[in-house]
């Protein structure tokens, strides 16, 4: 069900307004900026408010942030708890990485929204640092709970996998928001994928390694 606001127009008359396409739409605008790098009138404009208005439905810029930051967290995490849903451990772990791929790059070079623009606001934004912060343990506790299902195969410290894979999801953000090519995304989720797998035993690792020169 969709939020829907209440916003006075000039002549008095109230309006409606979609919450949540306007909070997609001032993500958008953040995910290009950044935070530090637009002002409040912008992202009023992105969402087609006035400031008063922006300011009545959302707050301020930390709390706008930590809204579009929630949606996409929920989004993501929809998406990559689907994709890692398949019984078989390597096929789970090459959906999530193709739709982590697939989410970074699908409308440009764009990366995690989180991960892309909260780093540069930890340091002057409490807020938002927490948001990074829940949202590097997020990932991880996802990873760990994949591995978790593999009923005691695999090492002791699956929390140091788990990490592992996180660490390359995060990378392939900043790599797509860097311009690289989904083939060379893709290579580098594998390599990290092969790691991981040789500690279940995975054939095709071995294989790899026994034709390795």
């Amino acid at each position: 069900m969709q939020d829907r606001t209440k916003q006075k127009t000039r002549g008095g008359r109230p309006r409606k307004f979609d919450e949540g396409e306007a909070l997609d739409n001032m993500r958008r605008r953040l995910w290009t900026t950044g935070l530090s790098g637009t002002s409040i009138e912008g992202i009023a404009r992105s969402a087609g408010l006035n400031r008063p208005s922006l300011a009545a439905a959302f707050g301020d810029k930390d709390t706008i942030y930590a809204k579009a930051a929630a949606q996409y967290g929920r989004m993501m995490d929809n998406r990559m708890r689907e994709a890692m849903a398949d019984e078989d451990l390597t096929t789970a772990l090459t959906n999530a990485f193709e739709t982590a791929i697939d989410i970074y790059t699908e409308n440009g070079p764009n990366g995690c929204f989180i991960t892309s623009t909260a780093p540069a606001e930890t340091l002057t934004s409490p807020v938002i640092r927490a948001i990074l912060d829940r949202t590097l343990n997020d990932i991880d506790a996802l990873f760990l709970e994949r591995l978790e299902k593999e009923k005691g195969r695999g090492p002791a410290d699956l929390s140091l996998l788990a990490a592992q894979l996180g660490a390359t999801l995060h990378s392939l953000s900043l790599r797509a928001r860097a311009g690289w090519t989904r083939d060379k995304l893709q290579s580098l989720a594998a390599g990290t994928m092969r790691s991981v797998l040789a500690f279940y035993g995975n054939p095709d690792r071995r294989n790899s390694e026994a034709s390795a020169p």
